[in-house]
């Protein structure tokens, strides 16, 4: 439980993959740009082919970088099919304002002016938002994707634990997965870290017990299969429910009135 030490409080906002209606998502932009508005930053991260732990949330890259315009970059665009030399090429930023994904900068939130003047983002090691919130004692929420079917698969705890004990992490950092046998590997090698056990589309059977063999804390559902008897129930066994993707005010106060500790939010006020 040392992470959630952090906070004197509960009703805490999470910025999900950082300042992420006005920045684009997992770069170091939007982590700047969440400073202040937010108790905590969550970010994923995968792994390129030569096993540098990376920051994306997806398994491919033409969503959120121009590799589509590059003739030596082959569809599907499979992060893991590339080293992190070749990562290191593309833009991981512009798409941003040609999708407008949040319709900020056509509702007049965000100027292309503002964007202009920010310096193309590249691809983001671990290690270097690590660095960022060591310096700025940012809490941060580690989503460990799931590698399972790659190469890379074995190495994802070890990987993303020597990362965080290399610079005595460990009071700041949770540590979440939809795959929660990640999860008990980490509790195999240090207990001490905190872990969130991430979940849609249902709950797993038994769900208190089920918790309690993984070991974790603390619980992320969906929002749509979350309700206030869950929450109710959860938080009464001594879970803290921290709920994602919310993006609407009064269904962030809903929740808290509920007892949900937390929310992931694309949207930060400030």
């Amino acid at each position: 439980m040392k992470f959630w030490n952090n906070f004197g409080k509960k009703e805490l906002i999470i910025a999900h993959r950082g300042a992420r209606s006005t920045r684009a998502e997992n770069t170091m932009s939007a982590f700047e740009a969440s400073l202040g508005r937010c108790d905590f930053i969550e970010l994923d991260v995968g792994f390129t082919r030569d096993g540098v732990a990376i920051v994306i949330h997806d398994d491919t890259l033409e969503r959120t970088t121009d590799i589509e315009q590059y003739s030596q970059y082959k569809a599907p665009y499979r992060v893991v099919d590339y080293s992190y030399e070749e990562l290191q090429k593309l833009d991981f930023s512009s798409w941003f304002a040609q999708s407008d994904p949040f319709d900020t900068i056509k509702d007049g939130t965000l100027s292309l002016s503002e964007l202009a003047s920010i310096p193309v983002q590249r691809v983001l090691r671990l290690v270097e938002v690590l660095h960022f919130c060591k310096e700025h004692q940012l809490p941060i929420n580690i989503e460990l994707k799931d590698m399972r079917g790659t190469p890379l698969d074995s190495i994802v705890v070890t990987e993303v634990l020597s990362i965080i004990q290399e610079l005595d992490m460990e009071p700041l950092v949770l540590i979440s997965s939809f795959n929660h046998s990640y999860l008990k590997e980490f509790y195999s090698h240090t207990p001490e870290i905190s872990l969130a056990a991430l979940q849609e589309n249902n709950h797993p059977d038994n769900l208190i017990e089920y918790l309690h063999t993984i070991p974790v804390k603390s619980y992320h559902p969906r929002l749509n299969i979350i309700n206030k008897s869950i929450i109710t129930e959860l938080s009464s066994a001594g879970f803290l429910v921290n709920v994602f993707t919310v993006n609407d005010d009064s269904e962030k106060r809903k929740l808290f009135g509920d007892g949900v500790n937390a929310v992931f939010t694309d949207c930060l006020d400030g």
